[in-house]
């Protein structure tokens, strides 16, 4: 059995190899860069206008000249055109500024009167262009490498006529899970069932990290189905993820499976709760993450270990960093593991919410975080410092 931070320090260790792809640019969402991106273009392209209303030269205004509009210039169009002495022109917003103006006036601060502009309020020069390059100049940075992109960042680098990227691949992942006392949401309950939650959960998990699972069966308590459902999901994927049958019961054929089929094991059992019985394991380039069944040691140990893990391989380089919070409530528990305990936490305040037992799931109602609570300690006071970890 090993500690928390050394299970830790095998997995960052065992994430450092990335692999790179180049996806269209709408199907990076959630992914992390994996070059630097220089803008190919000016932005804006043109010297644009700002507003609805008529471009002119300021030095007209300035000497009361009075002003005819001569033409009208549309966003969209091509309109080479060039203002004189006493012109304007009326512009729409988006549309080029003509050669020699420098001014745009909005349409509500203006009259027009057989076709002579007449001003209502102020101007000042230069007011309502959108000068070219102003918001960003050709060869600029525009996107950092390792950075995580959004759906605001597909929109802005989409300006830029950007229609793909390089990336670090997300991995391919499996759920496998087990345990014949689990049916399927929407089916009756026996007296000896429960519903089945831990595919559930990983599955939205994974999504909410941009990857959609290659696969999610459930597994009887039969070896023999387990040892080829295992074999056959190995090949598949670059992460594999079990749960349930981990531990050491009559009916746990996980591990001796895993040894059985050639796992290569980096740790079995982390001085922890809940989730004591964590498996995490090797075979050819697949990684294999064995959680134990009970829905609350896997939601801990995906957050604690897994969600890092997969975040590492497309690219994040804070495997462990941590969040701190300030304790609001006073917390005892025995030493010997590392407790991760449910809590509420705004404005780094931690609040150490009721129901801990690794039955109740009742908390997930209202935790947004764990409180990391290490194992060489027993008591923990309002006001201290403590790690956090944030769903």
């Amino acid at each position: 059995m090993i500690s928390y931070p050394s299970a830790i320090e095998i997995l960052k260790n065992r994430s450092k190899d990335h692999k790179e792809v180049t996806l269209p640019l709408a199907k990076c969402l959630h992914l992390q860069a994996a070059e630097d991106v220089f803008a190919p273009i000016n932005v804006p392209t043109f010297d644009n206008s700002a507003m609805d209303g008529y471009a002119f030269r300021y030095e007209d205004y300035q000497n009361g000249t009075s002003l005819r509009t001569i033409s009208e210039i549309q966003a969209g169009t091509n309109l080479l055109l060039s203002i004189g002495k006493g012109e304007a022109a009326r512009i729409f917003t988006g549309a080029p500024i003509p050669e020699n103006a420098d001014t745009v006036i909005p349409q509500e601060n203006v009259s027009v009167e057989n076709g002579m502009l007449k001003f209502q309020k102020p101007i000042k020069k230069n007011a309502n262009i959108r000068r070219k390059g102003t918001q960003t100049q050709r060869g600029a940075l525009i996107l950092k490498s390792n950075a995580r992109i959004t759906a605001e960042y597909i929109g802005f680098l989409a300006t830029f006529g950007i229609s793909e990227l390089k990336v670090y691949s997300p991995p391919k992942i499996g759920i496998i899970v087990t345990g014949k006392e689990l049916v399927k949401a929407g089916t009756p309950l026996q007296a000896h069932q429960i519903y089945e939650s831990n595919a559930v959960f990983l599955t939205a998990a994974l999504l909410g990290l941009g990857i959609e699972p290659a696969f999610s069966v459930w597994v009887d308590d039969d070896e023999n189905e387990l040892r080829k459902t295992i074999q056959e999901g190995i090949e598949k994927v670059d992460i594999l993820v079990l749960t349930g049958g981990i531990s050491v019961g009559d009916y746990d054929f996980a591990k001796p499976v895993l040894e059985e089929l050639g796992v290569q094991e980096s740790f079995y059992k982390v001085k922890q709760k809940p989730g004591k019985p964590l498996f995490f394991g090797t075979l050819k380039n697949t990684e294999i993450f064995a959680l134990p069944g009970n829905p609350s040691a896997v939601v801990t140990c995906y957050h604690a270990y897994l969600k890092p893990f997969i975040n590492a391989k497309m690219g994040d380089e804070r495997f462990d960093k941590k969040e701190a919070g300030i304790l609001l409530t006073d917390y005892t528990k025995k030493t010997g593991l590392t407790h991760f305990v449910k809590a509420f936490v705004e404005n780094n305040k931690v609040e150490i919410l009721p129901n801990q037992l690794s039955y109740q799931m009742d908390a997930y109602a209202r935790a947004n975080a764990f409180a990391i609570l290490p194992e060489n300690r027993d008591h923990f006071q309002i006001g201290e410092k403590v790690h956090i970890i944030k769903f």
